[in-house]
């Protein structure tokens, strides 16, 4: 089998909360490293980026991987929605087998040194923009994905496609080194192969992706990217909207509501403040990237979010914004309600005392 000559793409994103001024995020950092405005280098009118991420450039290295001496580089994206996605590209050791590939592949996949580096990067780059975000920063909610990447490979430089002949595509797209896989397995893998020309490829699944690029181009890695982003904010807030209204269905259950302002109301404000919260943010990460045509990277970009089951979360994270309004509304309303019922019975009162001296001199 002829040596392979590529990268292997390792990306961690984090939630790293509130939404984030990327001047002020780029003016922190202008000592530290090399950064710029995101853009793709392909202009395509069926992508509009709407506030591009902040692109940054680190240091190189080597890292120790099966026995194998690896370059790799450091890149990162900051979003203004409040994420931060590492790339750790990794460049693949000349003479290096197809199955060993597979092999590095998936020991790259689960090395915790490789994530440290991810957590390392953050961690740097929030001590010098707001060091209050490290404190509930949860490092274990991230989104991490592997992309194969590669100018041409031996045996599919005229048609991409004969990879699928050339190569064990599915065992590196899910990380089989061992298992033989079915047919039904491998069809779901081929299915999403998407070409433009004949010389290119990109397979994507829902944590890897082959790119067969001969242009050196990282548009299609760079979109993967955007849906990448995107599904891990839709994991966030749905995590999110789990502990507020589990936190709201306890505290109703234990303590009921209260006809005064104190406690109550504040916890119906609590929950339509954090609607509207949660609303703009989600609002913003779907706008991040929009596509409006069914051009190449358009494909790209909507074969990623089915992969990934982007629109399932966003049901998911919709259903569970309609019950925090939901609350709110009631609450509001059933306060309203048991003061109105107050309000009642104290002019009541009022009537039924201002008529007792007209009842005794009945009497």
């Amino acid at each position: 089998m002829p040596a392979l000559s590529g990268k292997i793409l390792n990306y961690r994103v984090f939630d790293i909360g509130a939404d984030v001024d990327l001047e002020k995020f780029q003016r922190s950092l202008f000592s530290v490293t090399t950064q710029q405005r995101f853009r793709l280098s392909k202009f395509s009118r069926a992508m509009i980026i709407n506030n591009a991420p902040l692109a940054l450039t680190f240091e190189s290295g080597r890292h120790m991987c099966m026995g194998l001496l690896l370059d790799y580089d450091i890149a990162a994206k900051v979003w203004h929605f409040g994420a931060i996605s590492v790339n750790i590209q990794f460049n693949i050791p000349d003479n290096l087998t197809w199955d060993q590939l597979v092999e590095l592949g998936a020991l790259l996949e689960n090395d915790e040194a490789v994530q440290q580096m991810a957590v390392q990067k953050v961690t740097q780059m929030l001590q010098q923009f707001d060091p209050n975000r490290l404190q509930n920063l949860k490092w274990t909610t991230f989104e991490d994905y592997t992309m194969y990447f590669f100018r041409s490979l031996p045996g599919a430089e005229k048609n991409a496609l004969n990879v699928f002949q050339q190569y064990d595509v599915h065992r590196l797209i899910l990380s089989e080194s061992h298992e033989i896989l079915s047919e039904q397995v491998k069809k779901a893998v081929a299915d999403g192969a998407i070409q433009y020309s004949e010389s290119d490829l990109a397979v994507i699944n829902w944590n890897s992706a082959l790119i067969i690029e001969p242009s050196g181009s990282f548009d299609i890695p760079d979109v993967i990217e955007f849906a990448l982003c995107q599904l891990l904010e839709m994991r966030y807030y749905d995590d999110v909207l789990d502990e507020r209204l589990a936190s709201l269905y306890s505290t109703l259950e234990g303590k009921g509501l209260s006809i005064w302002e104190t406690y109550s109301e504040r916890m119906s404000r609590e929950a339509a403040r954090k609607y509207l919260e949660i609303s703009d943010t989600i609002e913003s990460v779907e706008n991040s990237l929009k596509v409006v045509g069914d051009f190449y990277l358009a494909q790209v970009f909507r074969a990623a979010s089915t992969r990934l089951r982007f629109n399932d979360w966003k049901d998911s994270v919709d259903q569970k914004l309609n019950n925090l309004a939901q609350i709110a509304k009631l609450m509001t309303n059933e306060l309203n309600e048991r003061r109105s019922r107050l309000l009642e019975m104290i002019i009541i009162v009022l009537i039924a005392i201002e008529l007792i001296p007209f009842v005794t001199k009945l009497f």
